[in-house]
């Protein structure tokens, strides 16, 4: 259940009004003892002594309403010169505050922009202004030089890791080589793709969470499933794809590159957990993106099926980034990923793209 927020001049305002009711619960005993021991006495005993009499007449009993009403009248008066003063002097205070609070939130650290925001009078305020300027800098700055790291340490990797790679095919293509020096080069080979795709992998996470990926367009995503099965044909192999998609004219507003990326991430993580001669299993509707695959595997564990690196057993293939990769291009579109486990050994992921959908 969410839990239920308020203004600070709400929360003020209520405690207010609690301790005022308090205080008047408390205030009409003594007020009661007050008027009976003292006022009404005293007026009683100077009405007898002037001889008045009237038994229509109860003073002490009149005494008391009257004060009692004088009391109330003046509270009330009070209490809702208060409660004005306290809904419109509170907004006043606080609207630096919410000036400040306004502009943060619209700050973005990719744009390396930062808001101005202008100077109170007011010490606290000016003193929390100038420390969120210093933080939002430090975060441009931050940012500026991990994009920059991320961007020179994949060229400066991946540069050496392709010259390895060239190399190791020309060794191969060596008719001296033993068979021996032939699986040592050949396993050497693979580390080193291994070692490339996880380098670009890791590098996807890095631009994914720096905001790098800006430009975003409407993609029908059934027709961008058939542009992406065929390239996946070959890893499939004895592997059954079967499509089912309902919504042909599904668009959905996102950056194409990663929308791609998504997909073959998924496609080729149910492959390579899926049973021999098994089948996948691709369907959109009602909004949705749903791939599952059959597999003798037990069901993941929801709490760590998308953190990085994570595998069921210790020798599966894949570098643990597929899922991570997945879960992090869906936060960047606000898309909801739930993993669920079927009977007969059928594992899902469903996608959900919300308010990003559009149906013609």
């Amino acid at each position: 259940m969410k839990k239920i927020e308020k203004t600070l001049s709400s929360r003020l305002m209520t405690r207010f009004v609690v301790c005022m009711v308090v205080l008047i619960i408390l205030a009409i005993p003594l007020l009661y003892f007050i008027t009976t021991q003292f006022y009404a006495e005293d007026l009683d005993d100077i009405v007898t002594s002037y001889g008045i009499k009237n038994p229509d007449i109860d003073v002490e009993q009149d005494t008391m309403e009257g004060l009692f009403i004088q009391f109330f009248s003046i509270i009330s008066i009070l209490l809702i010169a208060v409660l004005v003063v306290m809904r419109y002097v509170p907004q006043r205070l606080w609207s630096p505050f919410k000036e400040t609070l306004e502009k943060v939130k619209h700050f973005r650290v990719e744009s390396g922009v930062i808001p101005q925001l202008n100077h109170s009078g007011t010490k606290e305020f000016d003193e929390l202004n100038d420390t969120l300027t210093s933080i939002m800098t430090n975060s441009i700055k931050s940012y500026k030089v991990q994009k920059e790291f991320t961007e020179n340490a994949s060229h400066e990797l991946q540069t050496p890791l392709a010259i390895i790679q060239g190399k190791l095919d020309n060794l191969l293509q060596d008719k001296d080589l033993t068979e021996h020096q032939a699986d040592e080069i050949q396993q050497i080979y693979q580390e080193i793709r291994h070692t490339s795709r996880l380098s670009r992998n890791l590098l996807l996470l890095s631009k994914i969470e720096n905001n790098q990926y800006k430009n975003f367009k409407e993609v029908n995503l059934c027709e961008k499933i058939d542009s992406v099965l065929p390239n996946l044909e070959g890893l499939a192999g004895d592997i059954a794809v079967k499509t089912k998609l309902a919504e042909r004219n599904l668009t959905v507003s996102c950056n194409e590159v990663l929308l791609e990326s998504m997909l073959n991430n998924l496609i080729v993580n149910a492959v390579r957990h899926n049973k021999p001669n098994g089948a996948i299993y691709i369907s959109v509707s009602n909004g949705k993106l749903t791939i599952a695959n059959e597999s003798d595997e037990p069901e993941l564990d929801n709490e760590h099926v998308f953190s990085r690196f994570y595998r069921v057993k210790s020798n599966q293939k894949g570098n643990g980034l597929g899922l991570a990769i997945v879960k992090s291009i869906c936060d960047y579109h606000h898309w909801a990923i739930h993993y669920i486990y079927r009977e007969k050994g059928v594992h899902e992921f469903e996608i959900a793209f919300s308010s990003s959908v559009n149906k013609h």
